[in-house]
């Protein structure tokens, strides 16, 4: 996405996102947040508190199952956290 696409995706002028790029200028928590979900990423790496990117594809399944009765929902958890604990195993006794 280039960068006069993300400022209009965000409601900021192109010379306003260049500042943001150059650290010549802060955006407000609103812009901010536009910002992240434009570019798929929380607040925290976006600001860089955190090194772990939002796999929008997880977030969307896990939304699924929330939404999902509770008898589906306990058992794709009980589902997932059996595979989980044999890919676990698996890294650690190869």
């Amino acid at each position: 996405m280039s960068q006069g696409e993300l400022a209009k995706q965000v409601g900021v002028h192109t010379n306003v996102m260049g500042r943001y790029e150059r650290g010549e200028a802060k955006p407000s928590i609103d812009v901010a947040m536009k910002l992240a979900d434009a570019l798929g990423v929380s607040l925290d790496f976006l600001a860089g508190k955190s090194d772990q990117q939002i796999d929008q594809e997880i977030i969307s399944k896990v939304l699924m199952i929330q939404k999902s009765p509770d008898q589906d929902r306990d058992h794709i958890l009980f589902t997932l956290d059996a595979m989980l604990r044999d890919a676990k195993a698996r890294a650690t006794y190869g």
